[in-house]
């Protein structure tokens, strides 16, 4: 199963790029609530943690699996740290791809990260506006933010994998309200302490220039979960399935193998 962030962008974005894994394996994916097809709740509030880890579940007993192989990216990885805390005996492998630890450690990462970006052309402006003021009152303002940043995401801000993105975050639904919701709810859920609590076998996933959820969050993660295995893709931003495919793909299905 693959977990996509809770924040609003749903698994759209993923889904192109993680066809692959279809190849070798079953992959099943959705939307959480109020992102992509998914319906929004009555209460925004239920777009927390605590639901999705739950909506996990349901939908895991609906298809009658009793254990299963989790990937989470970003803040989808901060809800599988959370899933399996909750529901140990049902995950046998877990993949964390440039997963966030937490909320302080991406505010860390990008106070360490920005200024330098913000130095380099190619990064420049979508820094500026990172840093600057926001108007989101909107799922369209928030669509349009990420088209702006979405540069820093990726080591190579000029690729077509960088533009893809942005046509899709330009043209999908983002839900602003998911957005706020998780931003408001994410710190009755972190897990940082509870890392050794994990016994599932462990990937841990990063690209050397995430900016946002750096190699820094990964190797605590790592040093957090005893037994994990650890891989840094050197040439790759927030995003290293799109940049280094052939790399990210051998580890992942190794992984899944052994």
């Amino acid at each position: 199963m693959v977990q996509a962030p809770g924040w609003g962008v749903g698994y759209g974005l993923y889904e192109d790029g993680l066809a692959q894994l279809a190849r070798s394996f079953t992959v099943i994916h959705h939307d959480p609530q109020g992102s992509g097809g998914s319906d929004s709740p009555s209460d925004p509030k239920e777009m927390n943690v605590g639901s999705f880890i739950d909506d996990l579940d349901a939908l895991r007993r609906h298809l009658k699996l009793e254990r299963f192989a989790l990937m989470g990216h970003s803040h989808g990885g901060f809800i599988a740290m959370n899933y399996v805390l909750k529901y140990p005996q049902h995950v046998s492998h877990l993949i964390l791809l440039d997963a966030q630890l937490g909320i302080a450690e991406p505010a860390e990462d990008v106070q360490r990260t920005l200024p330098a970006l913000a130095r380099d052309a190619r990064w420049a402006e979508a820094a500026r506006i990172f840093a600057g003021p926001r108007k989101l009152d909107s799922d369209q303002d928030l669509s349009e933010l990420l088209y702006r940043v979405l540069p820093l995401y990726f080591f190579d801000p000029e690729s077509e994998q960088c533009k893809a993105a942005q046509r899709y975050v330009r043209n999908a639904r983002i839900s602003v309200a998911a957005m706020k919701a998780t931003s408001e709810s994410d710190g009755h859920f972190l897990v940082r302490e509870k890392l050794g609590e994990i016994r599932a076998r462990t990937l841990v996933l990063v690209g050397r220039h995430d900016f946002i959820c750096s190699p820094v969050q990964a190797e605590a993660i790592h040093d957090g979960i005893a037994g994990s295995q650890i891989v840094v893709f050197e040439n790759s931003g927030h995003l290293p399935w799109t940049e280094e495919p052939d790399s990210f793909f051998t580890s992942v299905i190794r992984f899944l193998e052994n």
